[in-house]
């Protein structure tokens, strides 16, 4: 392989791996209220993990909020303790033992995180799985899917505001 056919190899890796953590997709009549969009301006209380009975590990649940914090920090919203509650409730998680991801590794089969989001009278759904792109950048770890959802929730949140998604 050429160094150029490499370089451009490296450079789609590279691309693809910036594109795992996606935007909600909203549908409009879960948008909300004009007095949601308002109040969320004002503040959000820190996001609520309902996970319904579903297994979520302790590491993978601060992994989302870590994810979540950071991202919700870069977009600029605002945390309030009588703000706009956040509650992110966990439908399906598949989570490997580590024993299973060392020795099987993607024969083993994907690991995900999916869930329904709702934020004031919005709602929006989230999901996140190891197998995306995985044959161009590699297998994802849950750490990774993890780190997508809780993105994903900070991301859905900004956009019921009406705010931009500026990187």
């Amino acid at each position: 392989m050429s160094l150029r056919c490499f370089a451009a190899a490296i450079a789609l890796s590279l691309f693809l791996s910036g594109c795992l953590t996606t935007v909600p997709d909203i549908e409009t009549p879960r948008t909300g209220s004009v007095q949601t969009r308002q109040q969320i301006a004002n503040g959000i209380q820190s996001p609520r993990i309902d996970s319904d009975g579903v297994l979520l590990t302790p590491w993978v649940r601060s992994a989302m909020m870590s994810a979540f914090a950071m991202r919700a920090a870069h977009l600029g919203l605002r945390f309030d303790p009588n703000g706009v509650p956040v509650t992110i409730r966990i439908t399906s998680v598949r989570s490997k033992s580590d024993t299973a991801r060392i020795a099987f590794n993607f024969l083993d089969g994907a690991e995900w995180v999916s869930g329904t989001v709702t934020v004031g009278d919005a709602s929006f759904d989230i999901q996140e799985d190891t197998w995306l792109y995985w044959m161009p950048t590699g297998y994802r770890s849950i750490q990774e899917v993890a780190d997508a959802v809780g993105t994903q929730v900070a991301n859905g949140v900004a956009l019921v505001a009406g705010m931009p998604l500026n990187d």
